[in-house]
């Protein structure tokens, strides 16, 4: 029998290549072999739900954890389990913020992301990873005037407001005056220069928390993948938390392990040792 029920995998720095994109060869041999053991694959990510689709059909997941909690998803079912929203109080009073100060912000609505006409023409100019433009190329809901008109349509379904490839002063300044209201749950994923803004008690760990209650998996026997600072709560939640190579300090002392980089095939080597 497997040593673990579910695991539970960060994206971008954790479970993907250095290319954001796809799953090593290693990486997708070991989570065939642990699913053929019967343990569960669930996605734990601050991506929406649209930017995960592509990796989804690398390898069949059971489970969705995205926006940084904000949505969980059954995939076999293709069903929503749950779902924590902004209030459109506290997303006025966010975006308001952010708005004043950034040209280019991304709301991640209903599993996709919406921008501002402003922000949508930007996308082709600016340096966000080629995985990330390609999903505005694709598909996203078609942009707004302005963030006002969002909040008079009624703001619904925001589930995380994101800034990517910004000034790390910019952002600083921005999350400083967040932080100081205390309404909401500001981190970051990849850099100085990037911010993920999400309701008040919306986390990866408290969303893995409810999705192993309902399904009756007892989370000491669920194991989690991270490297961000939006992994730390996920990584203590459960009965093992492992940090990779490339996570920072913090992250590592949250963890219960540390395994081999992202780009070295760490979470393979884990499974490989510990839940198989």
């Amino acid at each position: 029998m497997a040593n673990f029920d579910i695991l539970f995998f960060d994206l971008d720095g954790t479970l993907l290549a250095p290319d954001h994109a796809t799953i090593s060869p290693r990486n997708l041999a070991a989570l065939a072999a642990a699913r053929q053991a019967g343990v569960q694959l669930s996605f734990a990510t601050g991506r929406c739900l649209g930017l995960i689709e592509g990796i989804a059909r690398q390898q069949p997941f059971d489970y969705a954890v995205t926006s940084n909690g904000a949505a969980v998803y059954d995939l076999k079912e293709n069903t929503q389990l749950f779902h924590h929203a902004f209030s459109p109080e506290d997303a006025r009073l966010a975006c308001q913020i952010i708005d004043r100060q950034a040209d280019f912000f991304e709301l991640f609505v209903n599993g996709e992301i919406l921008l501002t006409e402003k922000a949508h023409g930007m996308t082709a100019t600016r340096t966000l990873p080629p995985w990330h433009k390609r999903y505005f190329w694709r598909k996203s809901l078609p942009p707004i005037g302005s963030i006002a008109q969002f909040f008079d349509q009624g703001a619904q379904g925001l589930e995380k407001i994101n800034l990517v490839e910004c000034d790390p002063a910019l952002v600083a300044r921005i999350r400083e005056a967040l932080e100081a209201l205390g309404l909401f749950e500001v981190t970051s994923s990849i850099g100085s220069g990037a911010l993920e803004v999400s309701p008040k008690g919306c986390s990866k760990g408290r969303s893995i928390r409810w999705l192993c209650a309902q399904k009756g998996i007892d989370i000491a026997r669920a194991a989690a993948f991270g490297d961000g600072s939006n992994d730390m709560e996920m990584l203590r939640t459960v009965g093992c938390g492992v940090a990779m190579g490339n996570a920072g300090e913090a992250v590592k002392a949250a963890a219960d392990r540390v395994t081999a980089p992202h780009d070295r095939d760490g979470v393979a080597q884990f499974i490989e040792q510990y839940v198989l």
